[in-house]
């Protein structure tokens, strides 16, 4: 049980109180998608030290560059109900991260280092957001080549 559980246990609260309200698979299903390139990193930026949240198991701490980063966003209220970031370490690895909001604001978040763009897909899967982080991978390898 989270701690937001046992907190609407203890006050009887038992709907959302405000605009908030539970995450359906229907507003899954109606976001809106957006790439963020404004929070990635340029494919000639120094590495950054990096922190990536997951919860169950400690943090990955590691130094490298953010090369994708999509959200999912309420179509009524712009509300973020989820986000995917892809990350590439100095030693070539990759970083996946993603955020679910479940209810009230409740954010849960996994993460994995994996070895090459199959371990990407394994991790993402195949849904809509999964989709627009691999077009927006696409794009940034596409320019890294350009560079190269």
């Amino acid at each position: 049980m989270s701690l937001w559980d046992k907190a609407k246990q203890l006050f009887g609260q038992s709907q959302p109180s405000g605009n908030l309200h539970r995450v359906s698979d229907q507003d899954h299903r109606d976001a809106i998608i957006k790439e963020r390139p404004d929070l990635c990193s340029g494919v000639n930026d120094e590495p950054q030290e990096q922190t990536v949240r997951r919860d169950d198991s400690r943090d990955i701490c590691f130094v490298g560059w953010q090369i994708c980063n999509v959200e999912e966003r309420h179509h009524k209220d712009n509300r973020r109900l989820a986000y995917l970031k892809l990350f590439q370490t100095r030693t070539d690895k990759f970083v996946c991260q993603r955020m679910t909001l479940i209810d009230d604001e409740e954010k849960h978040y996994t993460a994995a280092t994996v070895e090459d763009l199959e371990g990407i897909r394994n991790f993402f899967g195949e849904d809509s957001l999964a989709l627009a982080l691999y077009i927006m991978l696409d794009r940034q390898l596409t320019e890294l080549q350009k560079t190269a």
